[in-house]
């Protein structure tokens, strides 16, 4: 008789594995996802050109607005914080490859400008970002 009331007991607990996968696989989508969406999401006009280099997503972004504002990977920036970060990851990686995004309307100097300040923290191989 004991045998069988201790079949006919309910179990207790829900099992909460398949919730906890389901709800990683949607964090990696998410994540997945917000990094393309990133670059898009820039108020940046980039000039247009014919042909462009596919290695983009493989260097360091560093992005200028039309209002002057300086993003180094998609996060807001002064010049000496850019300057201090662009140093760091010179000495952590020699050969540094920058990817650099300008407004269409900026003017010529403010560009160079802060191509002359990349190039002071020892990262020589910047690339200009382009719209094909």
């Amino acid at each position: 008789m004991a045998q069988s009331s201790s079949q006919e007991e309910e179990i207790g607990s829900i099992n909460i594995t398949p919730m906890v996968d389901v709800i990683l696989v949607l964090l990696v989508i998410f994540m997945v996802t917000a990094n393309f969406l990133k670059k898009e999401s820039l108020n940046i006009n980039l000039p247009k050109v014919q042909a462009a280099d596919p290695n983009v997503a493989e260097s360091t972004q560093v992005a200028i607005t039309k209002t002057g504002a300086i993003l180094l990977e998609g996060k807001d920036v002064d010049a000496t914080e850019l300057v201090r970060k662009l140093e760091r990851e010179a000495k952590i990686k020699p050969n540094t490859r920058l990817t650099l995004s300008a407004d269409e309307t900026l003017p010529y100097g403010k560009i160079t400008e802060l191509m002359g300040v990349i190039r002071k923290t020892g990262i020589t191989r910047i690339a200009l970002s382009v719209k094909k």
